[in-house]
């Protein structure tokens, strides 16, 4: 019984007082007041996707950007295209529009209605919708909207590749899929993989984590371990590297350095505090190719 109790009380020292400084939701919290141009640049979705573009990456077109809701020019669009907050690390606020139908309702858009709910959401914002807001008082890169292309793989939205990198290596990747929205609740299925494409047998997230050995590898899949570990070390910083796979060529969907991991369980997030923790950030060095990407309208530091 003593020994029992002895157990439990060191379980419970280890949570109080050391876990948080492991896991990896606790070092994001942490790290994320270190002041970091190269975070908070490329928590900007326009950045992002003009970073990817020098270093080999496919991007989505981009149709627009705007500062206000109500510029958005609908009757200048296509019929498919996508509506992000340029600045927000959160889903919220993001329309997929295919056919001029809301893919998350089969509904014809209703213009004032997206452009009244993107206005709302700005009113409510708080700090989960943004990660990098402790580094520089407040500021943030551009506060706007832009539209862009949907992009489809044989008429349908794409998978979502999520490479873990740290220290220029990929460690883990979770594939999304089969994303739908019940009762304004968004669900989806993962699987997550090692850099040799073999599936973990442990849960990595808490909801619609699946096994199966059945995953296809891509074709090109040395092309994308190249090119995904090969921005990562220009990094030189942890970033999960989110891509799409379409006909062989590798777009970047965004890169994410203030991962959703309450998503994760306890033990995926142990492992990846882990590995964090072997392979230390550099928040000194920034790429000077950064600044050239830069619009002169957006905010400086």
């Amino acid at each position: 019984m003593l020994n029992f109790t002895i157990l439990i009380f060191s379980v419970y020292i280890f949570k109080k007082f050391y876990y948080n400084h492991i896991e990896y939701y606790g070092q994001i919290c942490k790290y994320r007041k270190i002041k970091d141009f190269t975070r908070w640049i490329l928590s900007d979705k326009f950045i992002a996707k003009e970073y990817a573009k020098i270093n080999n990456f496919d991007v989505a077109k981009t149709f627009q950007i705007v500062k206000y809701p109500h510029q958005i020019n609908f009757d200048n669009l296509p019929n498919n295209y996508v509506i992000k907050p340029i600045d927000l690390c959160d889903s919220a606020g993001i329309y997929f529009v295919k056919n001029n139908k809301c893919i998350k309702t089969n509904k014809i858009i209703d213009k004032k209605n997206i452009i009244f709910q993107l206005t709302k959401l700005r009113a409510i914002i708080d700090q989960q919708y943004y990660m990098h807001d402790l580094m520089f008082d407040g500021k943030i890169p551009y506060q706007g909207y832009i539209v862009e292309e949907l992009l489809l793989d044989n008429n349908c939205i794409p998978n979502d590749y999520k490479f873990y990198t740290f220290g220029g290596r990929i460690y883990f990747i979770a594939i999304t899929y089969n994303r739908k929205t019940i009762d304004k609740q968004q669900t989806f299925d993962s699987v997550w993989l090692n850099r040799n494409w073999e599936p973990i047998n442990i849960s990595m997230i808490k909801n619609g984590y699946k096994y199966s050995k059945n995953i296809k590898k891509p074709d090109n899949y040395l092309e994308i371990l190249n090119k995904v570990e090969n921005i990562s070390k220009k990094l030189n910083r942890h970033c999960r590297i989110d891509i799409y796979i379409i006909r062989n060529k590798i777009y970047l969907g965004e890169f994410t350095f203030f991962c959703g991991a309450t998503l994760h369980t306890f033990i995926c997030n142990f492992i990846l505090g882990i590995i964090w923790l072997f392979n230390k950030d550099c928040y000194k060095f920034n790429d000077p190719n950064l600044n050239k990407l830069i619009p002169k309208y957006y905010n400086k530091i």
